[in-house]
């Protein structure tokens, strides 16, 4: 891997030998929350409806007649516009990238809420995404983080044409990389080509207004209990959650290696063993630990019939105390670090997967190869820090939500 730097524009170099296709992903920092919920997400759907050479409908049809996949994507730290094509097509490709991030008209900008709310109240309808919705609103509450689809649904009404502009003059001048994986031109002849065809691409340090969550958190431990009562359903859908450090803590891998062992590995986890196996409560169960720019959420969940509320969530507990008072065993621990490894090895192998792993990174300010590093932080957790993580976790503000009908939200 390679790191160039030419007249302001910062290029991530992997090059990958005798591959057929090129992916280049242009990410963009956010560096304030947004003004209405949801004006993100709109803005990346906006960049594909049209420039000023093209309308949508032949824009799409000029990228699938020439096998570029493009994608973009926004979240609430960034944005990220995918490229992928065949190898002799650089040069096509970039100039499509160049006219979309440079000319998008956002002239659709009715017709894609319209579309978005269409989206939204469809999602809605599953029970487990409207428990999910109501537990991201309610445990990042005051914090752009909460911008969940119902909160979009709210806003999104409000966005005008010089809302999605200012977002727009805002990226041009953010933090930005441009990501590359494939057998490409040498990196002089590379670096030479973005300086001269991509100058906008030029990234600025800006400082980011976005706060980390846990500046403002509360310090003593407690449980807040959102419920929702919504009648015939077989499934109640229950989350409980805690916010913790994300990945530039030392907390991250041992974190990571915990909630590999509850339950983020499948069929082996804790949870699916003890709740599903044993216990009979579940089809599903799992645990999560989901890395933002400034914070993460480690989570469980489960669905399990309306009766099993209680049971569910003291079995959650209950496996976090076990794993906060025992130590996992030599071979438990070095399952769970295979697993994360093999993972993270499974998800890299592709040149799109590469270049987007890789300008996240960089863009969230995790240095290059950030991969290794993770994977010698991984491979030196001990069972005393597992128990580090659980014990910190346990001593955290927690959030559940459970979904169900009425007569059984009374636990």
């Amino acid at each position: 891997m390679e790191h160039i730097i030419k007249n302001g524009l910062d290029i991530i170099l992997n090059d990958k030998k005798n591959t057929p296709r090129t992916s280049v992903c242009f990410y963009f920092a956010f560096d304030e929350a947004e003004k209405y919920s949801g004006i993100y997400g709109l803005f990346a759907k906006l960049l594909l409806q049209g420039t000023k050479t093209k309308d949508a409908k032949t824009l799409a049809q000029e990228l699938e007649n020439n096998c570029i996949d493009v994608s973009i994507k926004a979240k609430q730290d960034y944005l990220k516009a995918s490229f992928l094509f065949l190898n002799e097509d650089f040069d096509l490709a970039m100039q499509y990238a160049k006219d979309i991030l440079l000319n998008s008209t956002f002239d659709e900008l009715e017709k894609e809420k319209f579309k978005i709310k269409a989206e939204i109240n469809a999602d809605l309808d599953n029970p487990r995404v409207l428990a999910s919705d109501t537990f991201v609103r309610k445990i990042f509450q005051g914090h752009c983080y909460s911008n969940t689809c119902s909160k979009t649904l709210e806003e999104i009404d409000k966005v005008t044409k010089e809302d999605i502009l200012y977002v727009y003059n805002k990226i041009l001048n953010s933090k930005k990389v441009i990501s590359i994986a494939g057998d490409v031109k040498n990196s002089n002849e590379l670096s030479d080509y973005f300086a001269l065809n991509f100058d906008f691409m030029k990234t600025n340090e800006t400082e980011s207004k976005i706060p980390l969550l846990e500046d403002f958190l509360p310090k003593e431990s407690n449980v807040e209990i959102v419920k929702i009562s919504k009648a015939n359903l077989n499934q109640a859908q229950l989350f409980q959650g805690w916010i913790v450090p994300s990945t530039k803590s030392d907390l991250y891998p041992k974190i990571s290696v915990m909630n590999n062992i509850l339950g983020g590995s499948g069929l082996s986890s804790r949870l699916f063993v003890e709740l599903r196996d044993k216990q009979g409560l579940a089809y599903t169960v799992r645990s999560s630990y989901e890395a933002l720019f400034k914070s993460a959420l480690f989570s469980f969940y489960i669905a399990t019939e309306p009766k099993n509320i209680r049971k569910s969530l003291d079995g959650f507990i209950f496996e976090l105390t076990k794993l906060a008072k025992n130590p996992p065993s030599d071979d438990e621990l070095q399952g769970a670090k295979e697993n994360l490894i093999g993972r993270l090895e499974y998800f890299s192998q592709t040149n799109s997967q590469l270049a987007s792993m890789e300008g996240y990174n960089y863009l969230a300010g995790l240095g290059l190869n950030y991969s290794d590093k993770f994977i010698k932080m991984i491979n030196a957790v001990n069972s005393d820090d597992v128990l580090e993580a659980a014990n910190y976790v346990l001593n955290k503000n927690s959030l559940i939500c459970a979904l169900a009908p009425n007569e059984y939200l009374n636990f």
